[in-house]
């Protein structure tokens, strides 16, 4: 009875043995064939880099190495880049316009500076409140329906500029077709049209756009 572990290297040896006794040729023992150095075809050899004398690796965009000192501080220049940029320059300020005093969102506007602003005689303001260089109007739901034309009379002036706002309070119910209207006049002219649901979310517009 064999004993032999037929996954064993020593019966994989034996049965090379046997079949070359049976092909007329010369066993070799499994001395002789351990001591043999085993010689891969070269589909199977592994390939070897070569790289001329003198020349550095090529650097590509998917083998980017990084020096030391960038590894090692990493993680602060990522979470560096990921914070918004915040200037002190004078454009930080939000101008307000003086009709806008009784305005309840003012008392939202705590994470931004502003100042009021009023027209003289020479210098007409049509804007509500100027944000970064961009003019923005106020309105809300309840009051377009008692003055429909009192927003248009107030992008007029604003619409040979593109890059205007308008902050739109949708304080009473079924506004729908109120909306069809107010969108049709913000493309129109030049307006970009920013909904909120209350004073405060008007505000937090604002202190977005001025970041």
């Amino acid at each position: 009875m064999n004993n032999t572990d037929p996954t064993s290297f020593k019966s994989i040896l034996a049965g090379v043995a046997k079949l070359r006794k049976e092909k007329g040729g010369t066993a070799d023992t499994g001395s002789q064939l351990q001591d043999k150095e085993t010689v891969l075809p070269p589909q199977l050899q592994q390939p070897q880099e070569s790289r001329p004398i003198g020349q550095s690796q090529v650097i590509n965009a998917f083998n980017q190495q990084k020096p030391k000192e960038w590894a090692d501080s990493g993680t602060t220049n990522d979470l560096n880049r990921k914070r918004p940029f915040k200037s002190s320059g004078p454009g930080k300020t939000v101008l307000v316009n003086t009709t806008q005093k009784e305005n309840p969102l003012l008392n939202h506007l705590k994470s931004t500076n502003w100042k009021y602003i009023s027209s003289t005689g020479a210098n007409k303001i049509y804007y509500d409140y100027m944000v970064r260089g961009r003019s923005v109007l106020f309105l809300t739901l309840t009051y377009h329906k008692l003055y429909v034309e009192y927003i248009s009379r107030r992008m007029q002036p604003l619409s040979k500029n593109e890059n205007n706002i308008l902050i739109f309070i949708v304080d009473d119910n079924n506004p729908e077709d109120t909306l069809n209207d107010i969108t049709k006049l913000c493309m129109f002219n030049g307006f970009t049209l920013l909904l909120a649901f209350n004073f405060e979310q008007a505000a937090k517009y604002i202190e977005y756009l001025n970041l």
